[in-house]
C-alpha cells in the first residue's frame, strides 16, 4: 500500500517529519562566511571529502538528464531551483548539477540548529534563512557575493518537501528577485519519477533546464518573469512521471490533516529525515519583507 499524505495547504503543508528546536540567529550572522581560515576547511569538508562521495553516491540514486544545456556556464555563479520532492537527493543534487563550481543551498535555519552539526551543514553549503528582518540585509549582501564570485545557488521554491510528489505546488517569485537584480543565469531542475520493472520504489531522473534570463522593466516584473519560466519548465518535466509512490490527499480541515497523518505514522509508517531546502525571502528593498520572512521560518 502507499504511503498517503493528507494536507490542507499545498503552500505551507510540510512533510520532513521533523521536531527541531530553531535557534535564532544572531543580526551580525555571516550567511556566507568569507574568511581565509573558513576557506580552507570549506574546501577540505566538501571539496576534498563531500563532493566526490556526493558524486559516486549520487550516480546510483539519481540520473541527470540534459546537462548539455550547462555548457559555456561553469565560468562564472548562477541561481538554480528545483522541486522539493526527495530527502538525501534533494541536499546532493545541486553539487552534483554545479560541480566543479562550488555549491550553496539555501536551508531552514533547523538545519543549522541541531548541537554538533551546525557548522558542519555550513561547511557543506548550507545558508540558513535568516531568522527576521534585520539578517536579511547581510543574507542577500552574502548570497549576492556568493554568486559574483562563481558560487551557484540552489533554492527550492516550493519550501516545504512532499516526498514523492509528481506535480508542482504553487510558489511565488520573491527568491527570483536576486538573479533579477544581478542578471545571473538562472537554471531549473526537476526530479521526475519513472517506474522500475522489479522494484516498487520508482526510478529518480532529474531534468535540468535553461537558462533564463530574466526580461521586464522593473525588478519585480523580471522576478515575476523568472518564476514564470521556471515553474513553465518545471511543470513541462514533472509531467513526464509516470508513477505515484506517494499519494496525496487534500482534506478541507488542517487538524484533521494532522490527525490522519499522525495515525498513520503511528501505526509505522513514519518518515524523519533533516529538512534541508527551503524558499529564501525576497532580496533587501522590496516589499512585502516581513510576511516573505513569516512565510520562510514556517518551512
Amino acid at each position: 500500500m502507499n504511503r498517503i499524505y493528507y494536507y490542507s495547504d499545498e503552500i505551507n503543508d510540510d512533510f520532513a517529519g521533523t521536531h527541531i528546536k530553531t535557534k535564532t540567529l544572531p543580526d551580525d550572522y555571516k550567511f556566507v562566511p568569507s574568511g581565509k581560515g573558513w576557506k580552507a576547511a570549506r574546501f577540505f569538508v566538501y571539496k576534498l571529502f563531500a563532493t566526490p562521495v556526493i558524486l559516486a553516491v549520487g550516480a546510483f540514486t539519481a540520473r541527470i538528464k540534459n546537462k548539455r544545456v550547462l555548457k559555456g556556464y561553469k565560468k562564472g555563479g548562477a541561481y538554480i531551483y528545483g522541486n522539493h520532492t526527495a530527502y538525501l537527493n534533494d541536499a546532493m543534487n545541486p553539487t552534483r548539477i554545479s560541480f566543479p563550481r562550488t555549491a550553496d543551498v539555501v536551508v531552514n535555519p533547523d538545519a543549522v540548529s541541531i548541537k554538533g552539526c551546525g557548522q558542519l551543514v555550513r561547511l557543506l553549503g548550507g545558508v540558513p534563512v535568516p531568522s527576521d528582518l534585520n539578517g536579511l540585509k547581510n543574507f542577500s549582501s552574502d548570497i549576492a557575493d556568493a554568486v559574483q564570485s562563481g558560487h551557484w545557488v540552489a533554492i527550492y521554491p516550493e519550501a516545504h518537501i512532499w516526498p514523492y510528489y509528481t506535480g508542482i505546488r504553487p510558489f511565488g517569485s520573491a527568491s527570483f528577485k536576486y538573479p533579477a537584480k544581478s542578471g545571473a543565469p538562472v537554471f531549473a531542475f526537476t526530479t521526475v519519477y519513472k517506474k522500475r520493472r522489479f522494484f516498487r520504489k520508482p526510478k529518480k531522473i532529474v531534468y535540468v533546464d535553461g537558462p533564463f534570463f530574466a526580461e521586464g522593466d522593473s525588478i519585480k516584473q523580471k522576478a515575476n518573469n523568472l518564476r514564470e519560466k521556471v515553474y513553465a519548465a518545471m511543470c513541462g518535466r514533472a509531467a513526464l512521471s509516470d508513477v505515484a509512490y506517494c499519494e496525496y490527499c487534500k482534506v478541507e480541515n488542517a487538524s484533521l490533516a494532522a490527525s490522519l497523518n499522525a495515525a498513520q505514522q503511528g501505526a509505522g509508517h513514519s518518515r524523519r529525515a533533516l529538512r534541508l531546502p527551503a524558499d529564501i525571502p525576497a532580496a533587501e528593498g522590496e516589499g512585502e519583507k516581513e510576511e516573505e520572512i513569516v512565510s520562510a521560518r514556517n518551512v
